[in-house]
């Protein structure tokens, strides 16, 4: 992880905790096929380096016995990509494929300074400071008793003649 990533991923968190917000993953896949290719895999948290750590890994979860390695970073880090995409970018396993397949993007791709591809059919939406102070976002979250008064008046308004 660059420097440049770890900062990015700091900011994002402190964003967060401060404005009590949490971040959002919105859109849907189009089956472009690039989040199943040059992947960097973990175990323990850690990125692999070693086709060891990878034989570790996939005894422990058979799940990750799809991927494949093709080569490595410049930091040394091994880069898979996944054997069940086809030609035409669709899976052949879709149905149990890995956790790691089913739950991307994730939100800790976000706090941890990555980034999605423009083209690609998921977006992260964030509050922003900017918002904020636009005011064009609430400030946290809502008081309960706010959003009660709302529903009690919306009940009045369906009842009213």
């Amino acid at each position: 992880m660059s420097k440049f990533q770890c900062l990015t991923g700091l900011f994002r968190r402190f964003r967060t905790f401060v404005l009590r917000r949490e971040v959002e993953v919105v859109g849907q896949c189009r089956m472009c096929g690039r989040c199943c290719k040059r992947l960097l895999l973990k175990d323990a948290g850690r990125y692999l380096k070693t086709e060891k750590q990878f034989r570790t890994l996939c005894q422990s979860d058979p799940a990750h016995e799809c991927f494949r390695v093709i080569e490595r970073d410049e930091f040394g880090f091994l880069i898979f990509n996944c054997s069940k995409l086809e030609d035409d970018n669709i899976c052949t396993d879709y149905e149990s494929r890995p956790a790691l397949c089913s739950n991307y993007p994730t939100k800790s791709l976000y706090y941890h300074g990555g980034w999605l591809r423009d083209d690609c059919g998921y977006s992260f939406k964030a509050v922003t400071f900017r918002d904020v102070f636009m005011r064009r976002k609430a400030w946290g979250r809502p008081r309960f008793a706010n959003v009660l008064q709302g529903q009690i008046e919306q009940e009045k308004d369906k009842r009213a003649p």
